[in-house]
């Protein structure tokens, strides 16, 4: 009798199989993007070339070329999306370079400054990359290295700053996240839970462990889910489903995607019913960058034809979470600051129109001594309000900024100047004049892409001016 049920219902299973809609494949690609020029693990302080974004021959400027990028497009038509996971703290942040504002946000800064309108057009996501380095001697044998540090914990301080000064210097605070060298433990999980929604950095089934300095790449995801579904990770293991707060994602490095047959997994996957998200990743200064893109639209093009039913997206990796969710939301939380000062302290209130997915927002301020401070520890109030006391006078404080994030990803940045942001202006800015002798170019540049010289003789002038359009009166240096 139950044979000839099962039986009976086999046809059923299958018809019912082949009558359900295909599933969706949202593909983000992006870049963990740091720079590999002048970094040494065996020394404290570096100096980083930063030509790989200011060349108009190196990979940034080629990437963001429109007949590149418009030549490589997703099922409906719409030219490729990369996200941009830039690399900031520890070994940036300690190195000597006085070619960009802040060297701890300098590839962020490059990125932003030189490509902030193709980044724009083509609807790019930027975002933050970060390796757990800390300057030790594991090993006590009196050389010390930029060595992975073995939890989170040991470098959660300058993982704060470093989120700080983006936030600061760039306007800019991750809603999606890949950790480096995909390190992850419980203690950086549960901080990723207080302020990132989207981790993408699932490693499914790599393990690797390093015990000679210099460490890295030192990780373990061989617990974690196969399939290309976010999970929400558990509270006492980042690497299982079982959580109710952030989601990870699984990823592959390009040359992974090729020789493994990713993209045909997906479709078929998605051809079954189920969406797939897949978070798909080089880096910006391989020589093979931009050619692993070509071949991955090729791949996904070919795997669309062999599985006619499946559409494919390009997605930056927020708007991939978003279209997975299901969400229409599309609205930043509206926010309001206030403050009130005394002689001695400011207390600044924040209200927010909606539920977020923080606590409540991430603070940072800079002092007028250019020092960035964290402070997380806000009261809350009624409703969807929280304060913070700062014992120091209003006179103090440079700017603060807030960032809040709702619970589907949608953000809202709020910064706050009480004194003038440092105005750099380079030879390629506007206002700038050369109003005597002869310069010429120099390819050698003490800021941006080059600089001008000017040779002058026994009695000769030269001279220069920049015209500046200040915001505030004030005492300028």
């Amino acid at each position: 009798m139950i044979t000839v049920a099962l039986r009976s219902a086999l046809p059923w299973v299958v018809a019912l199989i082949s009558w359900l809609p295909a599933g969706k494949v949202y593909l983000v690609l992006g870049s963990d993007t740091a720079i590999w020029e002048g970094m040494n693990v065996g020394q404290y302080t570096n100096h980083f070339a930063t030509d790989l974004y200011l060349d108009p021959n190196r990979n940034a400027a080629r990437v963001m070329d429109p007949l590149f990028r418009n030549s490589l497009v997703d099922s409906y038509g719409q030219p490729l999306k990369l996200t941009w996971w830039m690399m900031g703290g520890n070994i940036f942040r300690r190195a000597d370079n006085r070619d960009v504002p802040c060297p701890n946000t300098m590839t962020l800064y490059l990125m932003h400054h030189e490509y902030s309108t193709p980044i724009t057009e083509y609807g790019d996501e930027l975002s933050l990359h970060y390796h757990t380095f800390v300057w030790s001697d594991t090993d006590g044998d009196g050389v010390y290295w930029w060595n992975q540090a073995g939890r989170f914990r040991d470098s959660a301080a300058d993982w704060l700053i470093t989120l700080g000064n983006y936030l600061l210097e760039e306007e800019v605070f991750p809603v999606s996240f890949r950790s480096g060298w995909h390190y992850m433990d419980n203690d950086w999980q549960a901080e990723l839970n207080r302020w990132i929604p989207f981790s993408m950095h699932n490693d499914w089934p790599h393990v690797h462990l390093d015990t000679e300095e210099p460490l890295d790449n030192n990780y373990d995801w061989s617990r974690a889910p196969a399939s290309f579904v976010p999970f929400q990770p558990a509270p006492d293991d980042y690497q299982l489903p079982g959580g109710h707060r952030g989601w990870n994602l699984r990823s592959a490095h390009f040359s992974r995607v090729r020789y493994l047959d990713l993209m045909d997994t997906l479709f078929i996957r998605a051809e079954q019913g189920e969406d797939q998200v897949a978070c798909f990743w080089g880096h910006l200064p391989e020589a093979d960058f931009l050619d692993n893109l070509v071949i991955l639209d090729s791949l996904a093009h070919q795997a669309q034809a062999e599985h006619p039913t499946v559409d494919f997206r390009y997605c930056t990796a927020v708007e991939a979470m978003q279209r997975w969710l299901g969400t229409t939301d599309s609205l930043a939380p509206n926010l309001s600051l206030t403050w009130d000062t005394t002689a001695a302290s400011v207390t600044f209130r924040c209200l927010s129109d909606e539920p977020l997915f923080q606590a409540q927002p991430f603070f940072a301020w800079k002092d007028r001594y250019e020092i960035t401070h964290i402070d997380t520890l806000w009261t809350p109030l009624t409703g969807l309000s929280w304060e913070i006391t700062l014992p120091v006078p209003l006179t103090a404080i440079g700017k603060v900024g807030l960032a809040a994030t709702d619970t589907v990803g949608n953000q809202r940045i709020w910064i706050q100047r009480f004194l003038p942001d440092d105005d750099y202006r380079d030879n390629r800015d506007a206002g700038y004049e050369e109003l005597a002798g002869d310069w010429t170019d120099l390819e050698t540049a003490a800021w941006g892409r080059d600089s001008r010289q000017c040779l002058v003789d026994p009695g000769d002038t030269a001279g220069v001016r920049w015209s500046i359009d200040l915001s505030a009166p004030g005492t300028y240096s």
